[in-house]
């Protein structure tokens, strides 16, 4: 066979590869929207895009999204470290503040992915938002949370949406929930049903609310935000360089108000009052303490630590 031939046939089999490249790195489709508006009328967008109320669950993102550094520049005297090119981002999740979230402005967060939810409701009268999260492939194995939108910033929704107007062009229109007169809700199409929590430890947090209530999680972990995005840990920090893994804990108290000293029982039977790190070197680099994140049936629980009164553990 000839060089030209030869190189003629590596170009054919190169272009007929690239479409199957091109295919695999497409993302995935958002679901479809419904959107019930402040007059009942249903609006179905394609194209949207929510720009309050959601957040991303950074130490979910797969591998292939961990963010890269460029090459160190040769003959670089100026000391600085190569810069990010991007940031890990995971899923996109509502960030909602269920009822005995405490009365914090930055509460406890139930964290549900947008895949797994079947409808968001408002009730404008009561000041109530309710979310709908597929449990199952039917409507009634459904879990139901509720919480309030009395309070700014607390369970308010914004999408940025893409509306065919007909004749006269797409208009980009903006809908916002858990305001008065805002939207009644927003239905989304197949919605995927939620895993379910691993067996296994349940945590138990007694949160600063009047009367205290205890949220109950498994797979508890410490939320720390490093130069890479978020990662999980199975430790917490405390003064001067002290590390302990939350499988050698019994017990945790809040010896103040502020989430700073804290008593902590070692199943040992050790008790000491350490104060508490928020920043922290862990795996060599810098990380900021968010608070505890743990698995519940709607998704997961963010706990930041001025909201935990206690924490056991059960054997």
């Amino acid at each position: 066979m000839s060089i030209a031939k030869t190189g003629l046939t590596f170009l054919a089999a190169l272009v007929l590869h690239v479409p199957a490249q091109a295919q695999q790195a497409t993302p995935p489709k958002k679901p479809s929207l419904t959107i019930i508006d402040a007059n009942g009328k249903e609006v179905k967008v394609a194209t949207y895009r929510f720009v309050e109320g959601t957040r991303r669950l950074g130490w979910l993102a797969p591998k292939k999204e961990q963010p890269k550094q460029e090459e160190p520049k040769k003959n670089d005297t100026t000391g600085q470290p190569p810069r990010q090119t991007s940031v890990a981002e995971g899923p996109e999740a509502l960030a909602f503040r269920e009822d005995n979230s405490t009365d914090y402005v930055e509460g406890v967060l139930t964290l549900i992915p947008l895949d797994n939810i079947r409808a968001i409701e408002f009730d404008n009268d009561k000041k109530v938002m309710t979310v709908r999260v597929a449990g199952g492939a039917k409507t009634e194995d459904d879990i139901v949370l509720t919480g309030t939108t009395r309070f700014a910033r607390v369970n308010k929704l914004s999408i940025e949406a893409e509306v065919d107007k007909g004749e006269m062009g797409v208009a980009s229109l903006k809908y916002q929930g858990g305001i008065p007169r805002g939207i009644k809700a927003v239905h989304f199409s197949d919605p995927k049903p939620i895993e379910k929590p691993k067996a296994g430890t349940t945590a138990n947090l007694t949160l600063v609310t009047r009367p205290k209530t205890t949220a109950k999680v498994t797979e508890l972990k410490t939320l720390f935000r490093t130069e890479s995005g978020e990662k999980l840990f199975n430790v917490l920090t405390f003064k001067q360089t002290l590390k302990i893994d939350l499988g050698k804990i019994k017990k945790l108290v809040a010896a103040d108000d502020q989430g700073s000293d804290w008593q902590v029982t070692l199943k040992d039977g050790e008790t000491e009052t350490y104060v508490l790190l928020k920043s922290a070197m862990l795996d060599g680099k810098p990380a900021q303490l968010q608070g505890l994140v743990g698995r519940v049936p709607a998704g997961y629980r963010l706990f930041p630590l001025h909201t935990v009164a206690e924490l056991t553990f059960d054997e």
